[in-house]
């Protein structure tokens, strides 16, 4: 069987190429709830993209304490993952309500109607097609090569 050697030589790398953003400590456990509310989303990065569709791409962090329900109506689309704790989720089209638990995922699409809900707390990491609207607080000066931790 013939083996394939692949050379790459770093020094000819194209200029065009794009550095990674990372954000060092950008982590939940710095997000606060808004006094007298129990749930918050905390964006972290947003970008317009450069892609065939040009959109916003913004990712960040949704918590939720035990509380009223947190209606939402999607003209974007978005992703859920659920870190820890569980998320319940009803989905007005169908109203089915989905217990999100840790390693639980969800799409929801442009025109999705739902109510969240928690009987004890739940954290989920969400990227979204749409603008930055509530930057995370504790965020500035956390990109890689600026942060002190």
């Amino acid at each position: 069987m013939p083996v394939l050697f692949i050379s790459i030589k770093h020094s000819n790398m194209s200029s065009n190429l794009v550095p990674l953003t990372v954000i060092k400590g950008a982590g939940y456990e710095f997000i606060p709830l808004p006094q007298g509310e129990n749930a918050t989303t905390a964006d972290f990065h947003s970008i317009r993209t450069k892609t065939e569709s040009p959109a916003h791409f913004t990712s960040g962090f949704y918590k939720i304490e035990a509380g009223p329900e947190r209606p939402a109506s999607y003209n974007f689309e978005e992703t859920k993952y659920v870190l820890n704790g569980q998320i319940d989720v009803l989905d007005e089209a169908t109203g089915i309500t989905h217990h999100l638990v840790q390693g639980d995922f969800a799409f929801f699409h442009v025109g999705s109607k739902v109510k969240f809900s928690t009987k004890s707390q739940g954290l989920a990491f969400y990227a979204v097609t749409r603008p930055i609207r509530s930057p995370h607080p504790n965020l500035k000066g956390r990109e890689e090569g600026k942060a002190r931790l």
